[in-house]
């Protein structure tokens, strides 16, 4: 049996839950957003230094950053509050340092 890619997974997972974290901020009030948007863009500067190191050869996601990114995925609602996209964010940002 092939060994799962644990980078490849986590680039599908992270930026699927990123892309749904902007819709929301998108859909989100001009007061939630201007709350949100410091954390939003810290979120995806640290996303991008993220993907370069993801892209080199060697894997380097374990699987337990894989099963909390999961985690992260999941907790997010359709319709996640303020504090809830806080709280994905700063997750995210959290795991992203811990890589």
């Amino acid at each position: 049996m092939a060994k799962q890619d644990n980078d490849a997974e986590m680039l599908r997972i992270m930026g699927n839950t990123i892309t749904d974290l902007q819709i929301q901020y998108r859909a989100s009030s001009l007061d939630d957003q201007a709350i949100l948007i410091t954390p939003l863009k810290e979120m995806l500067q640290d996303y991008g230094q993220y993907l370069a190191r993801l892209l080199k050869t060697g894997t380097i996601t374990t699987d337990a950053e894989l099963t909390e990114m999961k985690a992260i995925q999941n907790s997010i609602g359709k319709k996640a509050t303020r504090q809830e996209l806080l709280i994905a964010f700063a997750k995210i940002i959290a795991l992203i340092a811990s890589a």
